[in-house]
């Protein structure tokens, strides 16, 4: 493509736009320069005349917003490595992982993401080098390391504290390292020494964190995997509840509807991450399917479905309860690689939404949800230039999300390689 042309003219046999209506048919986008200029049907969509003007037409294809992952860790490797030992490997080697993470990212069509929990200043340094032009990745929401009680999930990355004073501190240092939002530990998870069903801070330190992120116009987010983590984030005020799993202190499962009712009164935005389980699960059905299971891995894997059923029950709930539930997919946390953020959105139809809702999940939606839909998430004039381009139609089946044709950053259409070096970034399923 040209880079001496002014505008870029980019149509396709539908477009979807993400503001809620139905696909157009037979639309175009035009972008002058980084930003979006005009949108609708092909034969209204012109540059001036006498513009000097790059054509893309997509035939059998759908043109639509990049997609919008809210919950990234491009630290992590996905190859299974907990993340204490994750926290072990140097700054500089995880910055580079993470530069190659986002590269894998962006080539599949993720035009914006939010980091959900770093290394010390890993991501800010990479986010740097990114505007710098000394690599690309897509455009970041950036928390810094997460807020952690000392021994707390994630604490290994460098923010463990204790008390209301501690909090806000760390708070205010985040937001002077470049935070564009604080991400709170409010329970246990995987790490070593955190309990997952208990939860990590009290509720004074929880509002002293949303406080003092509220003063200085940032948003908040709580890892919460039981229901007393939701109701003291709520309690606090936060943003977003991420995971929002519904146990009990014993790791029951009780789906308690006075807590989603109050997510919804509440307006707070729901994270499930729901394919970060089914991930682990594939790799032991592969093994399986290989060379056998240990009789541990076996109970492993019966143990990951059942909570799968019921990540997927709860969600189906929240969704049928008109609360605000967007894509985010937690990779690569685990064995979830980044550049597979599509089987959030597809676990997400599962759960409930209709194809063109789970469109909506990874794109406008999800742009709300960082505060960011008035520059990405829509193909709106004013916009940024950030297009998607997919073969088939992903408002009628969501996993035509997967067949991207070409993807436009900024206006300028990305060269990702070849069929063969993007198609390796994809996890393979397998039976359950």
């Amino acid at each position: 493509m040209s880079s001496d042309a002014q505008f870029t003219l980019i149509t396709a046999d539908r477009l979807i736009d993400s503001r809620g209506g139905p696909p157009i048919e037979r639309g175009a986008v035009l972008v002058e320069g980084d930003k979006i200029v005009a949108v609708g049907r092909a034969k209204d969509v012109r540059a001036p005349e006498g513009a000097s003007v790059d054509v893309g037409d997509y035939p059998g294809c759908t043109v639509m917003p990049g997609m919008v992952d809210c919950h990234t860790h491009h630290n992590g490797f996905g190859d299974g490595r907990m993340g204490d030992d994750l926290a072990l490997l140097s700054d500089e080697i995880l910055t580079v992982q993470a530069a190659r993470n986002a590269r894998a990212s962006l080539y599949s069509g993720v035009t914006t993401i939010r980091e959900n929990g770093p290394k010390n200043v890993t991501m800010f340094r990479l986010r740097d080098s990114i505007n710098a032009g000394l690599t690309i990745g897509p455009r970041m929401t950036l928390c810094g390391r997460p807020v952690s009680i000392i021994g707390g999930h994630m604490g290994y990355f460098g923010g463990e504290v204790t008390g209301p004073n501690q909090t806000r501190a760390l708070t205010r240092q985040l937001i002077k390292e470049g935070a564009d939002y604080i991400k709170i530990t409010a329970t246990g998870g995987s790490t070593r020494t955190s309990y997952r069903n208990l939860p990590s801070f009290n509720v004074d330190e929880l509002k002293a964190v949303t406080s003092e992120a509220r003063k200085f116009g940032k948003l908040t987010a709580t890892h919460s995997m039981s229901n007393v983590g939701i109701a003291n984030s709520l309690e606090a005020g936060v943003d977003m509840i991420i995971h929002c799993q519904y146990r009990e202190p014993d790791g029951t499962a009780n789906f308690r509807e006075d807590i989603a009712e109050r997510i919804g009164e509440q307006s707070a935005y729901v994270n499930p991450t729901l394919h970060v389980g089914r991930s682990s699960a594939w790799i032991l059905a592969h093994k399986r399917d290989d060379e056998g299971l240990t009789p541990e891995e076996e109970a492993q894997l019966d143990d990951t479905r059942a909570n799968m059923d019921i990540g997927l029950d709860h969600s189906r709930r929240m969704i049928e309860m008109g609360l605000k539930v967007i894509t985010g997919s937690d990779s690569s946390w685990g064995n979830y690689k980044l550049g597979n953020t599509v089987y959030e959105t597809e676990l997400l139809v599962h759960a409930g939404y209709t194809p063109m809702q789970g469109v909506l999940s990874v794109t406008s939606w999800a742009a709300a949800a960082l505060n960011m839909d008035d520059r990405v998430g829509t193909l709106e004039p004013g916009k940024e230039a950030d297009v998607l381009v997919v073969k088939g139609n992903p408002a009628q089946d969501i996993n035509d999300l997967w067949n991207v044709a070409d993807v436009y950053f900024a206006g300028q259409k990305l060269e990702r390689g070849s069929d063969d070096s993007r198609a390796v970034v994809r996890q393979a399923p397998a039976p359950l």
